[in-house]
């Protein structure tokens, strides 16, 4: 790439004169895109057996009591004193979307008939067993609803009431509401307890809108960014009551200074509908390199091999890149001259501004400034005389210099992030999982530099080990 033999003279005449290209406009870098839409699982599960050892620790001997109760009694109604006592221990299975509990019990009833003609009272012991189904569910405000149904079954003691005789089994089966409603209630009350979920998930949440470090030299941050939080309904697998959750994130990777914890963290939002667990995960990583390095290392490269053409040396003394809609501008400073003129007296200098677009090689993890070319509305006559008589010399002999390797950053984030997904984060609440794959990188630039940005996809999940027993 030499300049015309004929044009020299042209040129040399134009010796001691300086050129300055008028600065093209420029508009900002296009918007980034936003990392992809993943979810971050969480998976509750609480054996079966566990619910019916806490209920056996924590519930009372005395299941429920009844003090001046109206029930109905014979044709009228009458008023009853009553106290039942479990004689056993409380067993089941979970099944469907709760439990399934029976418990025997002891019943002692003290029953006052006021009637027109005569009044009188009686007591009755008798022995029985709950016989019911705890169903479950999940409120928006992440507690855990609890409702026991079911039957009781007593034996057949008599009650009397004077010359009368009142069957106690067919006297609680007449008072159904009154009778079981306290001891299902007591039901409730202690699996309720059992499932403290709402803290749970409040870590969880709180957890995501922390910054993770996973690498260092230049550190590097994992930004999970939630959005909203889905559940599953509760339900039974392998006698295990089972919710699973999934929070939908926008991650990706901040390189440099640790990124600020939002001041005040986003309050845990109403769950949402979750047909079926995912724990699929995806991850946006950038490699940048900023436009004043780039233009540092291009300069390097320029000072280390001169330039010349047709005998004509050229001197760089300057060399930026900035961004400019769609594309990138670079802005050169350079000197040309007779290659025996040592003193540079004869050089003539000026600036020129060029265009290219980034390119992204995947293959070789390179970034580059590609189809570079003068920039129309900056040339003045000197870019113009320079044109006329070299072409594109100017630009085709800068671009091979605006070629910057990122490959060893690239596969060391790559090596960082895998590890630091495949370690756990966290103690109660832990963070951990597999990255399956890397998508080639694809190059996007911003106000202040290139962006390699790296697509990774795996899986991520969270534990939470909720304990069901204090």
């Amino acid at each position: 790439m030499r300049l015309a033999t004929s044009a020299l003279a042209s040129v040399l005449a134009l010796g001691l004169c300086a050129f300055e290209a008028q600065a093209p406009k420029r508009t900002n870098a296009p918007a980034a895109p936003p990392p992809p839409l993943s979810t971050v699982a969480a998976t509750v599960r609480v054996p079966g057996d566990d619910i019916i050892a806490m209920l056996n620790a924590r519930t009372k001997s005395q299941l429920a009591r009844v003090d001046g109760g109206e029930v109905n009694c014979l044709i009228q109604k009458c008023q009853v004193d009553l106290a039942v006592v479990r004689t056993g221990d409380f067993t089941g299975e979970a099944t469907g979307s709760g439990m399934h509990l029976k418990l025997p019990f002891a019943l002692h009833a003290h029953l006052d008939f006021n009637s027109k003609y005569f009044k009188t009272g009686g007591d009755a012991t008798a022995q029985g067993q709950t016989d019911t189904v705890t169903q479950l569910s999940l409120t928006p405000q992440w507690r855990v609803d609890s409702h026991t149904d079911g039957t009781v079954h007593l034996e057949n003691a008599k009650l009397n009431l004077g010359p009368l005789k009142v069957s106690v089994r067919e006297l609680w089966n007449g008072n159904q509401d009154k009778l079981s409603g306290p001891i299902f209630k007591a039901i409730d009350k202690q699996i309720s307890k059992a499932f403290k979920l709402r803290g749970e998930v409040e870590r969880l949440w709180k957890r995501l809108q922390q910054p993770i470090h996973v690498g260092r030299s230049p550190d590097s941050w994992l930004v999970m960014a939630p959005e909203r939080l889905r559940v599953t309904p509760l339900n039974t697998e392998n006698g295990m009551l089972v919710v699973s959750l999934a929070a939908e994130v926008r991650a990706h990777i901040v390189l440099g200074d640790k990124p600020a914890a939002p001041a005040a963290p986003a309050k845990l939002p109403a769950p949402e509908k979750l047909d079926k667990p995912s724990n699929t995960f995806a991850v946006t990583m950038p490699v940048t390199l900023s436009y004043v390095d780039a233009g540092k290392i291009a300069m390097q490269q320029l000072k280390k091999k001169p330039l010349s053409a047709a005998g004509m040396g050229l001197r760089f003394d300057k060399l930026q890149i900035f961004p400019s809609g769609n594309d990138l501008v670079v802005q050169t400073r350079f000197c040309f001259g007779k290659n025996w003129d040592f003193t540079h007296l004869l050089d003539s200098c000026g600036d020129v501004f060029l265009r290219g677009a980034p390119h992204f090689d995947s293959a070789t993890g390179k970034i580059s400034v590609t189809n570079l070319h003068y920039d129309v509305q900056s040339q003045n006559m000197m870019l113009r005389i320079l044109r006329a008589l070299s072409g594109d010399t100017l630009a085709k002999l800068i671009e091979p210099h605006l070629v910057f390797d990122e490959s060893h950053e690239i596969a060391k984030l790559k090596g960082e992030i895998a590890a630091a997904i495949e370690k756990p984060q966290g103690r109660g609440l832990a963070l951990a999982g597999h990255i399956d794959s890397f998508a080639d990188p694809t190059v996007s630039w911003t106000n202040t530099g290139f962006v390699a940005l790296l697509h990774a996809t795996g899986t991520v999940t969270t534990s939470l080990n909720v304990k069901t027993a204090s």
